[in-house]
């Protein structure tokens, strides 16, 4: 059940988030588990007649969205990130995940997403150049001021020093003026909808804005 799920967040990005976090508990599942499992089927089959849409009146611009739910996995407080990338209007991929080490603060975590979602936009940038189609900056928009005056800041101080230096990669991209890094409230973090559990409100909210929609049969 949980392998034909992971299949169909390929297509559909509303479930990924819950379906991930079924699928960590595979070794050992529970008949809880089970019954959450069951909840995700009755939400898709309640909503067969929804798909993506992709509309022709669009540009070239390539646009990215992260977040992180700082330690909100209860089970060994490691923190979840989520992310999703438009090409002008539609979106082309996304991605929740939990992280492999567990972070001191939610600047750490955030900052830590923010470079899965760089090396993201990176290699979506190299194959639409292989395409022939050319991009300018990129831009990631992210809701932690504090993750993006890190990117900002030369200076390795005493609150980025135990961060991995793979993730400092960001700094350099933002130096050479490929991404930037810009700030959007929390409310229109479209990512949000990849890293924790919603009310129903900002759920359909966010879900539309990715591109969700009801299509005829």
């Amino acid at each position: 059940m949980i392998g034909s799920l992971l299949y169909l967040t390929t297509s559909r990005s509303d479930i990924a988030h819950s379906v991930g976090v079924c699928a960590r508990f595979q070794a050992d599942p529970k008949e809880s588990h089970l019954n959450l499992v069951k909840r995700i089927i009755k939400y898709v089959h309640g909503i067969m007649n929804y798909g993506l849409l992709y509309s022709f009146d669009t540009n070239n611009t390539l646009v990215g969205y992260s977040d992180v739910d700082w330690a909100g996995n209860s089970e060994d407080m490691k923190s979840t990130s989520g992310g999703c990338f438009f090409l002008g209007n539609n979106l082309v991929s996304w991605f929740s995940r939990k992280q492999n080490s567990i972070c001191l603060s939610t600047a750490e975590a955030e900052y830590i997403a923010a470079g899965s979602a760089c090396t993201q936009l990176l290699w979506m940038k190299q194959m639409l150049e292989e395409y022939g189609v050319n991009l300018g900056v990129m831009t990631l928009y992210c809701d932690n001021k504090s993750a993006i005056c890190i990117s900002k800041n030369p200076v390795q101080h005493s609150r980025t020093k135990h961060i991995d230096i793979r993730h400092h990669f960001i700094r350099e991209l933002v130096e050479d003026k490929q991404v930037v890094l810009e700030h959007v409230t929390t409310e229109k973090q479209l990512a949000d909808i990849f890293t924790k559990g919603l009310d129903v409100n900002q759920f359909e909210y966010l879900r539309v804005s990715l591109g969700l929609c009801t299509f005829d049969k």
